[in-house]
């Protein structure tokens, strides 16, 4: 049988959580057969990394928008990698992320984002 659930980055933010909010349910209070819930947890953890990174833009589009405001100079949003492919490019020196480091709030894991 086909899965007919939309792929996660044709949701909006708002259908991803939504559907994020539905699969944690379903995992707390249905009895699914084991494939089932490893299946919806797989998909689980995909849209949470949508979101994730759909979160992560705003909030880069936010500081650039708030330093052009504060009159700290225009800046130009990077194009965003998700921590994946971060992680995959690590052993070339060349792909390396330009990004800054984390302060040590944020790089707890999990950071501000929580489910349960």
């Amino acid at each position: 049988m086909p899965n007919a659930a939309p792929k996660p980055e044709e949701l909006s933010f708002e259908e991803a959580m939504g559907a994020l909010e539905t699969i944690v349910n379903s995992l707390e209070t249905e009895q699914l057969p084991l494939e089932e819930m490893v299946t919806a947890y797989e998909r689980g953890v995909t849209l949470l990394r949508t979101c994730r990174a759909r979160i992560e833009t705003a909030r880069q589009r936010v500081e650039i928008i708030t330093a052009d405001l504060e009159g700290r100079g225009a800046a130009t949003l990077e194009e965003f990698t998700p921590m994946d492919a971060q992680e995959s490019s690590a052993a070339d020196p060349a792909k390396k992320s330009k990004r800054k480091p984390l302060s040590p709030a944020e790089d707890k894991p999990g950071g501000d984002i929580r489910l349960f």
